[in-house]
Parts: C-alpha cells; sequence; structure tokens
C-alpha cells in the first residue's frame, strides 16, 4: 500500500494508527477503504475492511445510513473534507455517536492520492447537548406554565431518548396517594403494555426502588445498574418477575417534587434498550429539574389562588353590587308598603272629625284603621323577626302539638285575602294526627306565609291547594297555586332575604320580601327543610315544608309543658292597665270594659303598685318602659304582693328575644309587642 506520509514506512505508519485511541482508516482516491485500525472490529465485532466503497451496512444506524453514504459520495466527488456525525453500532448491539472525519491527501497538481480518516467517539459530548437541549426546552415549557400537569406530560415526551429511554410522572392525589400523571417511550405499544402491568402492579412504598419508595421517603433515588436481587425484591409475584425482565430496565434516576409542605410527586427516567446508564450527573440534572418543577407548580398554584381571589373579589363586589340595587329595591317597596295604609288612616282619622258623620261610617272608618294597623304591625313584626333569627336571637317555646293545629290556624289567618281574591281553595289533610316538637306561633307563621304568598301571587279566581301527609319519619306540607310562577333563574334566590318574584308596585304591595326567608329559617330551627318548586313563568309554583315527626308519646316528660293560664272568677275580671302613654293606657281600658271587665288604670310604676294592692288585679297589663318604677320591678313586686292570683301580661315596644327572657325573668306571664292585638289579648282573657 502507498504510505500515507512518505517518511513512515508501512510498518511504523501501522503502530501509529493501532496506538490512536479512535477509529483510524485510509482510503484510495475513489472513496474505497485499504485500510482501518484494530479499533473497528474491537467496537464492532467485524472483520477488518479492505477494499470496500463503504463501512458494512450493520454498523452504522439505519436512520443515518443513507445520510452518511451521501456525504461521503460527494465529499470524494469534489475532493473536499469529509466531517459527519453518525451513530456505529457496538457489538453488543449498542448504539453510540460517532464524528467521521476524512482529508483528502493530494499531489502538486492537487489531484486526490488517497485520503486519511479519524472515526472519533463523540457520544458523551453528544448526549450532554442532547441533555442540555432537553433541559432548555423543559426551562421555556415550565417557564410558560399555564396547566401543569399538561406540561409535565409535554416534559416526559420530549425527555425521550435524550435523557431517558423511558419517562414517568408522577403526582400525589389530596390524601398523598401516587397518582399516575404519565409514562412515556418510543414505542406506543410498549407504553401500553406497561400501562397494564402498572395498572395490575402499583407502585409501593416498600419497593426497594421507584416512585413509590421516593414518595415515601422524600429522597432521591439512583442506579447504574438493577441487580437480580432489586429486580427480584421489585416484584410482586413471578409473573410480575417476567414481565419487568421483559421490559429490560437497566439503569433509572427518581426524584422527588418537593413541595413547600408535602411531596408532591416524583419524577422516574429509566434506561432499557438503549443500554445507556445514569452517573451521579445524570441525577443531579434530574435533581435540578424536578427543582425547577415545584417552583413551576408552586407558582402555577399561587397564580390559581390569586386569580380564584381576584374572582372571589369580583364576585364580592358584584354580589355587593346586587346587593345594593337589592336594598334600593327594598326600600322603595318598604316606603310604598308604609305609605299604602298611612293613607287610608289619614283619610279615616279626617273623616272621624267630620260633623255630622253617621254612626255607620264612624264603625266603618274604625274598621279600616284597625285593618292597616294590623298591616304595618305586620309589617314591622317580619322585619324584626329576620333581624332576630339572623342574629340567633329567637328561642322557640316548642311543644308536642299536632301539624293540624298551626296549620288549620294558618288557614284561617289567610282565609279573608283568599276569599277576597276569590281564589278556590282545596284542602287535602291527612286525619291521622301527626305530631311535631314545634312553637305553634313560630310554625302557625310558616304556613301563613306561604299560604298568603300563594294568594298573592295568583290572579284572581286561582286555585290554591293545602296538603298535608305523613312521608316516613316526616311530615310533608305542601301548597300549591296556579299563580305566575317562578322563572328556572329566580328558584334558587326565592328564600334570599329581599327578594320578591315580580318587583312591579302592584305584585309588591303585597310584602316586603322577608317572608319566604323567615320562613326557612323558622322551618330550620325547627329540624326541618322548605323547599320552592315551579315549572316556570306562567304555570303555577308549590312550596313543600318537610318537618321530622314525633313517634307515639315521644319521651313527653323531656319535652316543655304548655302554660297554664290562672281560671277567671266569672265572667269578667279585675284587670290593672299601666302604661304612661294615656292615650293608650284610656283606649284598652275602654275595650276591656266594653268587654265586661273591672279594669283600673295608673301611668308610672309606683302609682301601679299602691293601685294593685288595693284593687288586687287577677291580671295585669304592664308596659315595661314605664316612669319612677320600670315594668321588670313593678312585676316582681306584685308578684310578691299577690303571689300566683295574678295573670302578668307585658305590653310593650320592645319585642327582641332578650326582652322577652328578661320579661319571663321577672316574672311576666306572658309577652305582647305594640301595637299589641286586642283579639289575642281578649283570648287570653
Amino acid at each position: 500500500m502507498d504510505a500515507p506520509f512518505s517518511h513512515l514506512g508501512e510498518s511504523e505508519y501501522r503502530q501509529l494508527t493501532e496506538a490512536i485511541p479512535a477509529i483510524t482508516w485510509t482510503a484510495d482516491a475513489a472513496g474505497r477503504i485499504r485500510y482501518i485500525n484494530n479499533r473497528f472490529s474491537q467496537y464492532t465485532g467485524f472483520a477488518r475492511l479492505s477494499g470496500q466503497d463503504r463501512w458494512p451496512i450493520g454498523t452504522i444506524h439505519p436512520d443515518d445510513l443513507d445520510g452518511a453514504a451521501q456525504a461521503w459520495k460527494h465529499a470524494v466527488g469534489a475532493g473536499h473534507d469529509h466531517l459527519i456525525e453518525a451513530r456505529i453500532r457496538r457489538h453488543d448491539g449498542m448504539y453510540r455517536w460517532f464524528e467521521v472525519h476524512a482529508v483528502p491527501q493530494k499531489d502538486h497538481s492537487g489531484r486526490v492520492l488517497q485520503w486519511f480518516g479519524v472515526t472519533t467517539d463523540i457520544d458523551e459530548r453528544k448526549r450532554a447537548e442532547e441533555i442540555a437541549a432537553f433541559m432548555s426546552r423543559a426551562s421555556v415549557e415550565l417557564a410558560h406554565l399555564s396547566e401543569y400537569r399538561e406540561t409535565l406530560v409535554r416534559i416526559a415526551g420530549f425527555a425521550i431518548p435524550a435523557f431517558a429511554d423511558w419517562c414517568g410522572m408522577f403526582l400525589a392525589d389530596e390524601s398523598g396517594q401516587l397518582q399516575r400523571l404519565t409514562l412515556a417511550n418510543e414505542d406506543a405499544e410498549k407504553v401500553r403494555r406497561l400501562h397494564e402491568m402498572r395498572d395490575r402492579y402499583p407502585y409501593r412504598a416498600t419497593d426497594p426502588v421507584g416512585p413509590g419508595r421516593v414518595m415515601h421517603t422524600g429522597e432521591s433515588d439512583w442506579s447504574e445498574s438493577m441487580s437480580e436481587e432489586m429486580l427480584r425484591a421489585f416484584a410482586h409475584d413471578d409473573a410480575h418477575y417476567e414481565l419487568l425482565r421483559r421490559v429490560n430496565f437497566r439503569s433509572w434516576v427518581c426524584v422527588p417534587i418537593r413541595l413547600q409542605r408535602r411531596i408532591g410527586g416524583a419524577m422516574s427516567f429509566v434506561m432499557s434498550d438503549s443500554g445507556r446508564v445514569y452517573k451521579e450527573a445524570h441525577l443531579r440534572i434530574a435533581e435540578d429539574l424536578a427543582h425547577r418543577v415545584s417552583i413551576a407548580i408552586e407558582n402555577n398554584e399561587l397564580v390559581a389562588a390569586l386569580r380564584a381571589a381576584d374572582r372571589h373579589k369580583s364576585e364580592l363586589l358584584e354580589a355587593l353590587r346586587e346587593e345594593d340595587t337589592r336594598k334600593d329595591e327594598f326600600l322603595a317597596v318598604l316606603a310604598h308598603e308604609l305609605r299604602n295604609p298611612l293613607a287610608p288612616i289619614r283619610s279615616a282619622v279626617s273623616l272621624l272629625r267630620a260633623k255630622g258623620l253617621p254612626e255607620s261610617k264612624h264603625a266603618w272608618a274604625g274598621d279600616v284603621i284597625e285593618r292597616q294597623v294590623l298591616h304595618m304591625s305586620r309589617l314591622v313584626d317580619d322585619l324584626l323577626d329576620v333581624a332576630r333569627v339572623g342574629k340567633g336571637l329567637i328561642e322557640l317555646r316548642r311543644d308536642r302539638l299536632p301539624l293540624s293545629s298551626p296549620l288549620n290556624a294558618a288557614i284561617e289567618a289567610s282565609r279573608p285575602q283568599i276569599e277576597g281574591a276569590r281564589h278556590e281553595l282545596s284542602l287535602a289533610i291527612d286525619v291521622v294526627a301527626m305530631h311535631v316538637h314545634a312553637d305553634f306561633t313560630r310554625l302557625s307563621q310558616v304556613f301563613t306565609n306561604l299560604i298568603h304568598n300563594a294568594a298573592k301571587y295568583t290572579d284572581p279566581g286561582g286555585r290554591i291547594a293545602v296538603s298535608a301527609a305523613r312521608e316516613g319519619r316526616e311530615a310533608v306540607v305542601r301548597v300549591r297555586d296556579n299563580g305566575i310562577g317562578i322563572d328556572p333563574e329566580m328558584i334558587m334566590r326565592v328564600f334570599d332575604a329581599f327578594t320578591q318574584v315580580d318587583r312591579s308596585l302592584d305584585r309588591a304591595q303585597g310584602g316586603l320580601g322577608i317572608g319566604l326567608t323567615l320562613a326557612r329559617r323558622l322551618v330550620e330551627m325547627h329540624g326541618g327543610t322548605v323547599e320552592a318548586r315551579s315549572e316556570g313563568l306562567g304555570r303555577g309554583s308549590e312550596f313543600v315544608v318537610r318537618l321530622p315527626l314525633l313517634d307515639g308519646d315521644h319521651d313527653r316528660a323531656n319535652l316543655p309543658a304548655m302554660h297554664e293560664v290562672p281560671p277567671a272568677s266569672g265572667n269578667g275580671l279585675r284587670v290593672l292597665v299601666v302604661d304612661d302613654n294615656r292615650d293608650a293606657a284610656e283606649i284598652l281600658g275602654e275595650l276591656l270594659r266594653a268587654r265586661g271587665h273591672a279594669v283600673r288604670i295608673a301611668y308610672d310604676g309606683v302609682e301601679a303598685v299602691g293601685l294593685a294592692l288595693d284593687f288586687r288585679p287577677e291580671v295585669a297589663l304592664l308596659d315595661i318602659g314605664l316612669p319612677l318604677m320600670d315594668g321588670h320591678e313593678l312585676a316582681r313586686r306584685i308578684r310578691a304582693a299577690l303571689g300566683n292570683s295574678v295573670l302578668l301580661v307585658a305590653i310593650t315596644g320592645l319585642g327582641q328575644e332578650e326582652d322577652r327572657r328578661r320579661s319571663r325573668d321577672a316574672g311576666f306571664d306572658h309577652h305582647f309587642t305594640k301595637p299589641a292585638d286586642f283579639a289575642a289579648i281578649e283570648q287570653l282573657l
């Protein structure tokens, strides 16, 4: 052969090339290989080549083969340097990256005499470049993190093959249990089989290696190779062991995703068929990536929290604006509601002052005033009750009573409104007594509100149906109408304070939009529920109240007894009226005298004590806010002097639950708020 250097003989040249730690070779001017050193056969397992225009087909990676051949052909034809990168197969079947560099030796005329080539292993450099590119791409992905689960899936995808043959991403659920997010490999069928294997054999905290152990310990896991002992310890059973052998796991790195207060997951990188192994440097790279992922997840959670807080703030501001609007509407309705009864009251007063007014007109004007005052009293009572319930100040006075009792009271209280609107009322109340542990007054108030609503939101001549039946351990009361119905968007809001189905003034004049709010809260205080139903506007509505039933006598000893009113002495009673408002005291006195009672009146507490000792009343109707001595002290002195022979009744403008408690503590038997309903007082007497 022709020596590549004129001053070297063939033996010297071969000694030189054999000493070089690279594959060296020469080729003739046409590109046919004439000599290759022993490094080639040591690496590939092929015999030395001679006279071939290319290396054996089996030595170059199939994906690089055509490109390498075309580049060599072009270099030979043009007579310029040849430089490519390609993967060359090792004797054990693994491929490594090499740089193939050949330069031509030319004569003085520039004609190519032969080629001298060096093929150098650059696999470590090439892998480092791929890993650097992978980390750079991962950093870009994490910098634009929007939904970190999707980002982790993408990172796992392009970790193959740059950093791993397999990549698994795992996240902890709310209970701290490991959940597989994704597994990535170039072969989709292999991924499917591994998913099936992992479904059958989940990771465990007791595993000697892998995500289960990392999640349990919070420490990184790394090994250059998996020994037979490790594989046996990792396998759940013999079948699992055989599957693992087929997957051919050889080397791995598994690192935790550490968040501020917990281990949020794990990242697993595995080498298998490529034959590559992980070194400690790869562990540091994986830990660096996990650290970046942790920061990105925490930033994502922080951004999500800030966005949620911003949404909450926006929703809160919108709710406040809506509340302001509803309150403005409520104040407009309240003004309308209060002006409505004041107008006829004022007109009736003017009429009563007119000269020559017939007696029949006097009675009619009195009826007008009574009706309108009653309406205003209900408005004020509803407002106060909503406030009391909202602050938890209402105390139920519960007793064992038949459900029909408060229900019938509500029906009777609603009859004037129903009959005035010419509604048809149908009743279907179970004849078998259903007993509830309830406050008669408050439960009557609930049913009255529901029936009033049905009458108010039903056009004249409509139909209202009230039913009560036992369903399991509950009593169920339904109030159904064929009125204006409820828009589906309003169904969930009808029980909100100051909400009305129809805000027009002709509809609103029936109330303030707080009756249903009060009804729901009172029902809930009784341990029950109330629900609104409607098929839509113009199709009527139904309100369903459910209350727990009492079974049998149900330990009546644990239930409070009804208050027993002292018996009256004869047809008329001796009644003491005490109020510093002279008009109120005298009018009440005249009403009582008209009913046949003997009445004495006092205008302050000191006067009332002396009058009580002299008159010895059977009933005392006492204001609380009295001059010289308040009503509480007055009640205590009368009770001390007369004992239980006198029924003490507070009639006061103080109606909070605390006021009622104080009146009970002072010895009062009953508590009425002003303006008191005389019919209720008369019924009590």
